[in-house]
């Protein structure tokens, strides 16, 4: 009979050297997110499509509460709610090389949204419209926003 010896070692992995390797491993990954965060390439037209959104958006709204109708008006530099007072929605521009341009219902084609309105009805209705960002290089962006909520449908 074999008697089995009080000091047998099994082959295992102490606590300590465990935290050691997920120390490690740890900052291993934390080196390569940081040094993978430099090459995402921001969308240049993130930033005016939800500025869009979120005048179209108050400005439905505002012209159902007031009973009165709402207008987002184009430019050159950007666009803004006519007449608001709210803090970021009385204008924005769109940075020098992004340009806007327009479809309306039943249009006939892409106009430049420069001195064009979007109208609001106190019924609760806006205009359908497809809005195309364009940056001069070639990239584009287009969408279109709901008559019913002023939100976008893309």
């Amino acid at each position: 009979m074999k008697r089995l010896s009080p000091c047998r070692r099994t082959s295992a992995f102490t606590l300590f050297e465990i935290i050691i390797v997920m120390s490690i491993m740890m900052l291993i990954v934390g080196i390569g997110y940081a040094s993978f965060s430099f090459f995402e390439d921001e969308d240049p037209f993130e930033k005016p499509v939800q500025q869009l959104s979120q005048m179209s958006k108050f400005s439905l709204n505002t012209a159902v509460i007031q009973h009165r109708g709402m207008l987002i008006a184009f430019s050159e530099e950007g666009f803004g709610v006519v007449g608001s007072t709210a803090t970021g929605m009385g204008s924005f521009t769109v940075p020098k090389n992004v340009q806007i341009m327009i479809k309306r219902w039943q249009g006939k084609g892409w106009e430049k949204a420069e001195g064009q309105v979007w109208r609001f009805g106190e019924q609760g209705i806006c205009e359908p419209l497809k809005v195309r960002f364009e940056i001069k290089n070639g990239g584009t962006r287009e969408v279109t926003y709901n008559a019913l909520t002023g939100g976008t449908m893309d």
